[in-house]
């Protein structure tokens, strides 16, 4: 190949009109979603997600999307032009300072693991700095588990931080997380529903979290949807939060003045509950 996917990935970008891409029948997007700290009180980073929809306006899964994608052979390059899209859009909202959080597909990360310094000069033409980056790994099989862990050593020679996503479903495991020892591990949302409408599964979910702490982790729950779930995310020990009740995924970024008031009562409500139960 004469270009590598990287330099393929941001040519295509480049041809987009404004801020999306036509690429194979669907129009893409990026989008971001916040994540807070609880210990901050504010947001540390942004997700950035692809949105997709075909010719007739209709979304489209991105689950669907890259499943298709991949087994078209065409996954790899399809997350490249997904990392460019990203850089390029947060280059022109980015308000400093913050993390950028990029999902990469297992098998796109495998392909990483010997040749970084292609992802190193894409983040860096856009004018972030690696250390400002997290390669967020998504769940999903992996053909070599040991060429994986060679990928993320490389991300992290960059400057870059590690995130594990969608914890609690298909191979994001324990084994996995042993192997590459991510600075944070993302919860699944249904890890948390489960939580809210069984006791069994809400007693479990501090001891998870403990785990994943003393495996030296960060922990983030994902799909937070009302003040009753942030506040059992917040009581089982979880670092970071994201989800709908703070900012749903746009193209602009949230008002974080209004969102800090949100976490800020929850962590007024949180404390005021642990005084009660201190006073019993």
């Amino acid at each position: 190949m004469v270009h590598s996917l990287s330099r393929i990935a941001e040519d295509l970008v480049r041809s987009g009109r404004g801020d999306s891409l036509h690429w194979q029948g669907v129009t893409l997007a990026s989008h971001f979603q916040p994540i807070y700290s609880v210990r901050e009180a504010g947001c540390i980073g942004f997700e950035a997600l692809i949105r997709a929809h075909d010719a007739h306006g209709d979304a489209v899964r991105p689950e669907r999307l890259f499943a298709q994608v991949y087994a078209d052979g065409d996954g790899i390059l399809l997350d490249w032009i997904c990392r460019a899209m990203h850089l390029r859009k947060f280059a022109t909202v980015d308000p400093g300072g913050r993390k950028l959080f990029i999902n990469v597909n297992p098998e796109a990360a495998v392909k990483d693991a010997r040749n970084v310094r292609d992802f190193a000069e894409l983040v860096r033409f856009y004018g972030l700095a690696p250390d400002r980056v997290c390669v967020e790994i998504l769940e999903g099989a992996c053909a070599d588990e040991g060429l994986l862990r060679e990928a993320v050593a490389a991300y992290r020679a960059l400057g870059a931080s590690i995130a594990m996503d969608d914890f609690g479903v298909g191979r994001s495991n324990f084994d996995r997380i042993v192997a590459l020892r991510p600075d944070v591990v993302k919860i699944d949302r249904s890890v948390l529903t489960a939580a809210v409408g069984d006791r069994k599964a809400r007693l479990m979910l501090p001891s998870i979290i403990e785990l994943l702490h003393e495996a030296g982790a960060e922990v983030a729950i994902e799909g937070v949807e009302s003040g009753t779930e942030a506040l059992l995310a917040m009581d089982s020990g979880a670092d970071l939060l994201q989800g709908f009740h703070f900012a749903a995924p746009s193209a602009t970024l949230p008002d974080d003045s209004l969102t800090q008031r949100i976490l800020a009562e929850l962590l007024r409500m949180r404390g005021t509950k642990l005084a009660a139960v201190g006073a019993n």
